[in-house]
């Protein structure tokens, strides 16, 4: 009895085409998605002429132009609330900074008063969000 014998022909997978629509994924991506911020809707902030690189921040606290305070787009909290909210997350003890986003329209006495508050709560460092502009732009040129 004679047997036949039978090749197998190894086929390989080419996997160049999928490794190129992948890198053009991350490629689109990349380019065409925008770095989401915490600013609310209307909100200008201020505008400094040092640039730094961002850090995050525990909380995260906005000041907007009707010089009320807000953790959300809805909801104005209180700076007795903000106090609270932050012995509640024991930001103070554990030495964590607060970052505050302030309209440039907004005025100064509720941010002395956000200062003052936080002082009170323990709170060290408070960071505040501004927008780098060049020294050119932030001459009123």
């Amino acid at each position: 009895m004679q047997l036949k014998e039978t090749r197998r022909d190894i086929k390989s997978i080419d996997l160049l085409p999928l490794i190129n629509v992948v890198f053009l994924l991350i490629l689109f991506v990349l380019i065409a998605g925008r770095p989401s911020t915490n600013h609310p809707a209307g909100l200008e902030v201020a505008r400094s002429t040092v640039e730094t690189a961002h850090q995050g921040a525990a909380l995260s606290v906005w000041l907007k132009q009707d010089d009320r305070f807000y953790l959300s787009e809805s909801k104005p909290v209180t700076l007795t609330e903000l106090a609270q909210l932050v012995d509640e997350k024991g930001l103070a003890a554990q030495g964590l900074p607060l970052e505050l986003i302030a309209d440039r329209r907004a005025h100064a006495k509720p941010l002395m008063a956000f200062r003052r508050a936080m002082a009170r709560a323990g709170i060290g460092e408070i960071r505040l969000k501004t927008e780098f502009a060049a020294p050119s732009e932030a001459g009123g040129g």
